[in-house]
């Protein structure tokens, strides 16, 4: 029986350039439809362009570049893959979905171990709403501290399949929120009351209940998001 051939392995600079050029398109400082070369970003990085080939290839993967028409030196063109709200209006869904269907998971824990979780709950909301509350608004504490709350909430009863299914979508959900978010903040009221009604339900117990909360935070937020996404630029174009 013939062998498969071995995967090439990767560079060991690709994780590195990979990890800056995703930051760079999910932080909205390569635009919506920039091009992307090889050339290019090997000598703004100062590496070779081994290592940003192999990242370029993962982020056509993970939907943050995207071919665009013609050829040049013999590969496909590459530019920042385009923001639309159908395109936010999915992964929301799809985010929403699947964190939904973790949660459901917390009914079948013990009381004491859901109330644990709702003052854990509570405490992360709490860094998320003082983070907020500051000024000048530190919009990378305000998303790790927004994340954070999610990240509590699901850990506890997600499998490793759900995980990686949302690990797949959160470069593009990072992105529509750095890029967007600072239209709908700094007034985050409505997030605060949603993620009250999903710690209440973790109390509750309920299943339903659950998972009715945590989608509507995403729905709700895909919502919000839309309108941003139609009235200007995002934190990205300001410099």
């Amino acid at each position: 029986m013939p062998r498969l051939a071995s995967p090439r392995p990767r560079t060991r600079a690709a994780g590195p350039v990979y990890t800056r050029l995703r930051e760079r398109i999910v932080r909205g400082r390569l635009a919506p439809g920039a091009r992307v070369t090889e050339a290019d970003i090997a000598a703004d990085l100062a590496v070779s362009r081994t290592p940003v080939r192999e990242a370029m290839q993962r982020l056509v993967r993970d939907g943050l570049l995207a071919p665009v028409d013609g050829r040049e030196g013999g590969r496909t063109r590459l530019a920042v893959a385009p923001m639309d709200a159908v395109t936010l209006g999915e992964l929301y869904r799809i985010a929403g979905a699947l964190e939904g269907l973790a949660a459901r998971g917390l009914a079948a824990l013990p009381s004491s171990r859901r109330s644990d979780l709702a003052r854990r709950l509570r405490a992360a909301e709490q860094e998320f709403r003082r983070a907020a509350a500051r000024r000048p608004l530190d919009y990378d504490r305000v998303f790790e501290r927004h994340g954070a709350v999610h990240r509590t909430l699901v850990e506890p009863c997600a499998g490793t399949e759900l995980l990686r299914a949302l690990d797949v979508i959160r470069p593009r959900l990072d992105r529509f929120e750095w890029y967007y978010a600072p239209l709908v903040g700094p007034d985050f009221a409505a997030t605060y009351r949603e993620h009250d009604a999903i710690i209440a339900a973790v109390r509750s117990g309920s299943a339903d209940q659950i998972e009715r909360a945590v989608r509507a935070n995403w729905f709700n937020g895909a919502t919000r998001l839309s309108r941003a996404l139609g009235r200007g630029k995002g934190a990205g174009d300001r410099g």
